[in-house]
């Protein structure tokens, strides 16, 4: 879905009050930053001007040159004036512009193609800022919990129920969560930097939150229509494409350096023999392709199409394999995520609980309970983990293939 620009400021503006201000962001709020404004784009979009102005050298018509001379004898002077105009009807002029309009046909798919790189750089941040919430809130989660079991140890060590081992134990056990909870935070405070340097407009990392919890797409298309989809849409693959048509423009506008292109001469002639009188003045010369005939440039452009040729069926391999390579890892991703959140993710709580039964009731030690709590935050740590890197294989598969995921 496509979000205007005015929408995302409108986003970024609605921020909660109080010194700790958010900008609570959705993933199509992220994506609307890259707005025609933002330097990143502008920057993308600049080379196209740059090839545009290349069509206008191409196009523009040889200026005439203007002659005045004047000569004298035996008291007779003769004055020329005219003017000389090259006429290029050969179609050199023709196919230049042809092959100047195709570079700018490929300068432009590859923006596109370096839009959609960004767009996927975008999301990328944003399920890294994502698991990196995840991370640190289920790590928090956990330090509170053990917390408050240190607590109850403390107490019940004051009334002689509890060993002094356990609760030592167990505020090592603190300790070492609140180290794991700050490692994760200083990752989402990357995660939140690497996000905001997409913004157009400067705005304090550490206010950025995610929104959205990391969603595996459904449908994957097969691999055939994936790289059809990518032969239609992937602007490297286009811009290749349009190279070689430059290439072959430009050779033809080598061969026709051959034919000669006339150059009319048209002026007046005045002479102060017998009273002055004046005269006209019309020719035609051309240049004789005799030692020039656009060998040099017809060879240059067939290695330029032979380059782009060479270089387009290389990238075409290598699509294929990376289709190929993404759509597999962005399935098997998948399949271990859900696999995981419906085995061990539900079970995460229950062996939280029945550790700390059996803890109470004597059966077992602070180090099995421990030990439950350990593997409780862990699989919910991990989750996050796996959902996020099953969405990253996603998005990199969207932007090899050019498909556009649901």
């Amino acid at each position: 879905m496509r979000v205007r620009p005015w929408f995302a400021a409108v986003a970024l503006a609605c921020v909660c009050g109080g010194a700790d201000a958010q900008t609570v962001l959705s993933e199509a709020d992220a994506i609307a930053t890259l707005s025609a404004d933002s330097p990143r784009v502008r920057a993308i979009r600049s080379g196209i001007e740059l090839a545009r102005a290349d069509v206008l050298s191409a196009s523009r018509w040889p200026n005439p040159r203007l002659y005045i001379g004047r000569e004298a004898v035996a008291g007779v002077s003769e004055t020329i004036t005219t003017v000389l105009q090259p006429l290029p009807v050969t179609g050199q002029r023709r196919f230049e512009m042809q092959a100047a309009s195709a570079l700018v046909d490929a300068t432009t798919f590859r923006a596109d193609d370096a839009m959609r790189r960004a767009r996927a750089d975008v999301r990328l941040a944003y399920a890294d800022l994502v698991a990196a919430q995840a991370r640190e809130r289920e790590l928090t989660a956990a330090r509170d919990r053990l917390q408050e079991l240190a607590g109850i140890l403390t107490t019940r060590e004051r009334e002689g129920d509890a060993a002094g081992f356990d609760r030592l134990r167990a505020e090592r056990e603190v300790l070492d969560l609140e180290a794991d909870r700050v490692i994760a935070a200083a990752d989402r405070a990357r995660a939140q930097g690497r996000l905001a340097g997409f913004f157009a407009t400067a705005i304090d990392p550490a206010s950025l939150v995610a929104a959205d919890r990391v969603v595996p797409v459904r449908d994957v298309p097969p691999i055939e229509a994936l790289v059809d989809q990518a032969e239609k849409t992937r602007g490297e693959l286009l811009a290749l494409t349009r190279e070689i048509d430059s290439a072959r423009f430009a050779g033809r506008a080598a061969d026709r350096r051959r034919v000669p292109e006339p150059e009319v001469i048209a002026g007046t002639k005045t002479s102060s023999f017998a009273g002055g009188d004046v005269g006209s003045v019309l020719s035609v010369q051309a240049v004789l392709p005799l030692f020039d005939r656009g060998r040099a440039e017809h060879a240059r452009a067939e290695a330029r199409e032979s380059q782009a040729a060479a270089r387009l069926e290389a990238l075409r391999l290598s699509v294929r394999g990376d289709i190929a390579a993404w759509r597999g890892a962005a399935l098997e991703r998948r399949a271990a995520a859900d696999r995981y959140r419906a085995s061990a993710v539900p079970s995460a709580a229950d062996v939280e609980r029945i550790a700390r039964v059996s803890y109470e009731s004597g059966e077992r030690g602070i180090l099995e309970l421990l030990d439950a709590y350990r593997t409780s935050a862990s699989a919910r740590v991990r989750q996050a983990a796996l959902d996020v890197s099953a969405r990253e294989a996603e998005i990199e598969l969207e932007f090899v293939s050019g498909w556009d995921m649901p």
